[in-house]
């Protein structure tokens, strides 16, 4: 075997290693969770919420409900906007608009009913009757935090 040769495999396994570990590292980072600082407990409203979900095949038209989107950019997952505020009796409608599947879930478990896993352009829904803050998170991505803020 002459140097050349050598030389192609070389780059030959070492161009597989480097594959290998970005497929690893990618999958690591879509299934893997994320720490993030503990925010502060935000104590829940005593008045429940009107909760529905509607998986949809595409994003709500209505323009009376304030939006709320699941969005990634750069491979980083998160709600947009992060902080709404609101008044009561308003419906908010969460869209994933991303193409990995995501929840709507309360940081305190009594202050709404959490979605379940929302697919690409599926919807969820809540009204909310009582004035306070609601933190919510993605349990599939626990770095995605929002909150809602009801006056």
């Amino acid at each position: 075997m002459d140097f050349s040769q050598n030389l192609r495999r070389l780059r030959s396994a070492w161009l597989i290693s480097l594959l290998a570990t970005m497929v690893v590292l990618m999958l690591a980072a879509c299934g893997g969770a994320a720490s993030a600082p503990a925010s502060p407990a935000t104590p829940a409203p005593t008045t429940a919420t009107t909760s529905e979900s509607t998986p949809a095949t595409s994003p709500s038209t209505s323009t009376s409900s304030p939006e709320i989107k699941m969005v990634e950019s750069n491979g980083i997952y998160s709600f947009t906007p992060a902080t709404l505020t609101i008044t009561k009796g308003t419906k908010v409608v969460w869209t994933n608009t991303s193409d990995a599947p995501h929840t709507v879930t309360p940081d305190t478990a009594s202050a709404f009913t959490a979605s379940s896993n929302l697919t690409q352009n599926q919807t969820y829904s809540l009204v909310f009757n009582t004035a306070g803050t609601y933190a919510y998170h993605c349990s599939i991505h626990s770095y995605m935090k929002a909150s809602i803020i009801v006056k």
